[in-house]
């Protein structure tokens, strides 16, 4: 039930953005959810120093802020020289604490590594969220692709379900359990139809017009999506297990913490924009 109702108050919360249309409202959304990921990558490990945390977190933010208003500026139109001057500065900002403080070998170094992997994981691959959201450009204030992201956010969280409704009723083969105990092969089968009814679900409510690619299309993505949504949310599983850390944070009962939420959309988010970039030409 607290599942439930963690649930149901996020979608009200993204139906709400959707209903309005509001740019302002989704950088709430996007910035809310991306900054509590970021908090919560950052406490995972107690042990990293406060000069990296702190690096880390200005640093997460100015990202964040930056992408979704360049976007609202430039809108569909997107310079991948942004991502290689993220990065390049990323690395840097990450080496820059060591310079003034004593080394500690491997602490330090891990300090770096952590930092840099952070700055990927969390708030740059979030940006592709924003990025979808601006892939159509906008219509006075007015976002058209909101329809996209709402198409991404449906067939990945829908393929979560079907995966646990099945897992629950008829799952016995374990899957991955020295990472995930929980996730069973016919859970597995689950995901699949979850996401291609949640992706057509919402292709077919807005029309082919609105969406910006064909049913064909619709189909494969789902299917690309519900393939990614697992292994990102696995990815996270692997990064909370060589932690020890059971639940990234305590924001949403039942379900854990943002990045608990976010963790497969941070890896559907990247595929669909691609996807729809080269192979949509949207």
């Amino acid at each position: 039930m607290k599942r439930l109702s963690s649930t149901l108050a996020l979608w009200g919360l993204v139906a709400a953005a959707i209903v309005l249309g509001q740019s302002w409202l989704f950088f709430i959304l996007l910035g809310f959810l991306g900054m509590m990921g970021v908090l919560e990558y950052v406490k995972m490990d107690a042990s990293l120093p406060r000069p990296w945390r702190l690096g880390y977190i200005g640093l997460s933010a100015a990202w964040m802020a930056g992408t979704f208003t360049l976007c609202q500026v430039k809108g569909g139109e997107w310079s991948p020289l942004v991502d290689m001057a993220f990065i390049a500065l990323a690395v840097m900002a990450a080496f820059l604490p060591a310079l003034f403080r004593p080394l500690e070998g491997r602490t330090t170094l891990w300090a770096i590594v952590y930092t840099l992997a952070g700055f990927v994981y969390v708030p740059w691959l979030w940006s592709f969220m924003t990025r979808l959201l601006f892939s159509q450009g906008m219509d006075g204030n007015q976002l058209r692709g909101v329809p996209v992201l709402l198409f991404v956010i449906a067939a990945t969280k829908f393929t979560d379900c079907g995966a646990y409704a099945v897992g629950s009723l008829i799952g016995k083969h374990k899957m991955i359990p020295h990472i995930s105990p929980g996730k069973t092969w016919e859970g597995l089968i689950g995901a699949f139809p979850g996401a291609l009814a949640a992706g057509l679900a919402v292709f077919y409510g807005y029309g082919a017009e609105r969406m910006g690619f064909s049913a064909g299309h619709a189909v494969v993505l789902s299917l690309i999506l519900g393939a990614v949504c697992i292994v990102g949310d696995l990815a996270e599983s692997i990064l909370k297990r060589c932690l020890a850390v059971k639940d990234s944070g305590q924001m949403l009962p039942g379900i854990g913490g943002a990045l608990d939420l976010i963790d497969s959309l941070l890896w559907t988010g990247p595929v669909a924009w691609f996807y729809l970039k080269y192979a949509c030409a949207v």
